[in-house]
């Protein structure tokens, strides 16, 4: 997926990070990456929410994975569209948040 990345213009691909969590988001194909770069051994009861204009798309990993732990997929966005996307994710009783602007 990496190299189909690069080779659709991977200079649109925003990044943000939390304390546990590197989110990738590229508007013009909305492709997204979700990669664990924590602490913690154990990802468990996995969720995540994506939310914007016209957007709103969960995901989930209920068992529980060893790190080291992502998640990828597509939502349907508009390059042309600037408006905020959201991501919120849980785990491990844990919730944290990245908007793209």
């Amino acid at each position: 997926m990496l190299f189909l990345l690069l080779a659709c213009g991977a200079d649109d691909i925003k990044h943000s990070k939390t304390d546990h969590w590197d989110v990738s988001l590229q508007r013009s194909t909305g492709s997204y990456g979700i990669v664990y770069i924590g602490d913690e051994t154990k990802i468990s009861d996995f969720k995540y929410d994506v939310s914007g204009t016209n957007i709103s798309q969960q995901g989930s990993a209920l068992s529980d994975h060893t790190t080291p732990f992502n998640m990828s997929g597509t939502v349907t966005v508009s390059e042309k569209n600037s408006d905020p996307i959201q991501f919120v994710i849980s785990w491990n009783n844990q919730i944290e948040s990245v908007t793209f602007q």
